[in-house]
């Protein structure tokens, strides 16, 4: 199974640390879904930010989780759509024909706050809530929390391509009360 994973590192004032700006159970959600899937970093930044910010937060030594790779913003394409115009898409398309003996859309999820990443492969895409004024909300957050249990859960699956993701706290509820 696999599962990409759009962290946002482009959010930061220079008063903030990556800790600081942490996402609550970024590294219980990744301990968690690396029991049943590779997980892969997305971001529409540079490389060398995304180093950076991984570093900081944690992530890349993490003895309890292993990130399989990361791409950046040289991997999204430009399309144009008469809907939104010209934007930028992060194409699951390209790693499911470089890596198909792994990687398929049967068994592909990717999380990102802003839905038109996965606008070329939407049936794969999970938008998740943003995670901003870190400081007034960090209390309240419990979108990775819930994520995780829904990632248990779909794992069992050998298909994703039944679900609907827009509707995965349904889908965990009921699994949950059954």
């Amino acid at each position: 199974m696999f599962f990409f994973f759009s962290i946002n590192v482009d959010h930061k004032s220079c008063a903030e640390t990556g800790q600081e700006l942490m996402r609550p159970y970024l590294h219980e959600f990744l301990t968690s879904a690396y029991e049943d899937y590779d997980i892969v970093i997305w971001s529409a930044t540079s490389m060398k930010w995304i180093d950076a910010k991984m570093k900081e937060l944690g992530v890349t030594d993490n003895p309890n989780y292993k990130i399989t790779f990361m791409l950046d913003n040289a991997a999204m394409i430009t399309v144009h759509t008469l809907k939104r115009g010209v934007v930028e898409v992060k194409p699951l398309g390209v790693i499911w024909d470089k890596y198909s003996e792994f990687y398929n859309r049967k068994n592909t999820i990717m999380f990102d706050d802003i839905g038109r990443n996965f606008l070329m492969n939407p049936q794969n895409g999970l938008k998740i809530r943003p995670f901003m004024k870190a400081h007034l909300n960090r209390k309240k957050d419990k979108e990775l929390y819930k994520l995780s249990m829904y990632l248990k859960e779909i794992a069992k699956l050998d298909d994703f391509s039944g679900l609907n993701h827009k509707h995965w706290e349904r889908y965990l509820s009921k699994k949950q009360n059954q």
